[in-house]
């Protein structure tokens, strides 16, 4: 199975540490008893809800590795279970079902005005924006449909992007486009 970092942020980013590990403890203070060990006191601690680790056993993790060990399962099974869970879909899954989504949009056109995608995310992306690191995320794995108004209102603010281009059959696009660009020469 191939994993890149960013669709692991993304799966981190909807499996919080504290929420994954509290379907199997009670967690109070950032402090449980630890599943592995069965230790009587609150022994795993939870570290700004990315790492745990047990004082008594000293078993540590994140949150992949806490449902691997839990679970008995390979990182590829965990990354699987937990991107199947989130509604995420993998790498495998994206190239397999051949999904032409919004994001692939985003990149044809930023190809087209030749510009680069990280330039114009990065450009509209701060703690105030709508665009957060899980929002763009979102736009590249989510399963469920997200909502891609404040992408669009940007490109077209910037480049004229219409919502026809947004919902024009994926055949159309590059016919959408270079009557744009006629249209504007």
């Amino acid at each position: 199975m191939f994993v890149n970092t960013e669709l692991l942020e993304f799966i981190r980013l909807k499996n919080p540490l504290s929420s994954v590990i509290g379907k199997y403890e009670v967690i109070t203070n950032a402090c449980c008893k630890c599943p592995f060990c069965h230790s009587k006191t609150n022994s795993l601690n939870l570290f700004h809800d990315e790492i745990y680790t047990c004082f008594h056993c000293g078993e540590s993790g994140d949150v992949f590795g806490f449902v691997s060990k839990i679970e008995n399962l390979s990182f590829a099974e965990t990354v699987r279970k937990m991107a199947k869970a989130s509604k995420i879909y993998t790498l495998e899954e994206l190239k397999q079902k051949n999904i032409f989504r919004f994001w692939d949009r985003f990149l044809i056109l930023c190809e087209h005005y030749h510009i680069a995608a990280d330039s114009v995310l990065r450009e509209y992306s701060s703690d105030s924006s709508e665009l957060t690191k899980e929002y763009l995320l979102g736009l590249k794995y989510s399963k469920e449909e997200p909502d891609t108004a404040p992408l669009e209102n940007i490109m077209q603010m910037k480049y004229g992007t219409l919502k026809e281009f947004w919902n024009a059959a994926p055949e159309h696009i590059m016919e959408y486009l270079t009557a744009e660009r006629k249209h504007n020469a």
